[in-house]
């Protein structure tokens, strides 16, 4: 994914960039690049969450008497059921938590673009491109 920013200059309209200006575009692109990244982290923790309920799920299938391994970094450690579902519920809040900050973060980062883009729009109006492209 990139980001497209662009002017446009005609012969009867010159407008000037300012370094004020390219400064609020290159701010613009910086945020944008971090709210794709906090999209895609996030996409990934809702995506832990779901596994880890499924792992759940199929933990309290087996019996207790039952070695459930869980991978600890690059180990893999033996769990009694009990113990593993502990575990994964303790997983699954820290995804949830981690999912509720970067949300906040993106928003933050979302308003600051908004602000920005009028404020472009406003000066370069159809001269400027601060829409997503498709790589």
């Amino acid at each position: 994914l990139c980001i497209l920013l662009f002017l446009r200059m005609s012969t009867q309209d010159d407008i000037t960039v300012t370094a004020e200006d390219q400064q609020m575009i290159n701010k613009f692109a910086r945020l944008h690049q971090n709210f794709v990244s906090l999209t895609d982290e996030i996409k990934s923790l809702v995506n832990d969450v779901q596994n880890l309920n499924e792992a759940a799920d199929e933990i309290m299938l087996l019996g207790d008497d039952d070695s459930i391994p869980l991978k600890l970094g690059t180990s893999f450690v033996h769990f009694t059921p009990e113990s593993a579902g502990e575990r994964l519920e303790s997983m699954k809040n820290e995804s949830e938590e981690n999912s509720t900050e970067k949300t906040k973060e993106k928003e933050v980062i979302e308003v600051e673009m908004n602000r920005l883009k009028a404020t472009l729009y406003s000066k370069f109006g159809d001269r400027i491109n601060l829409e997503d492209g498709d790589d």
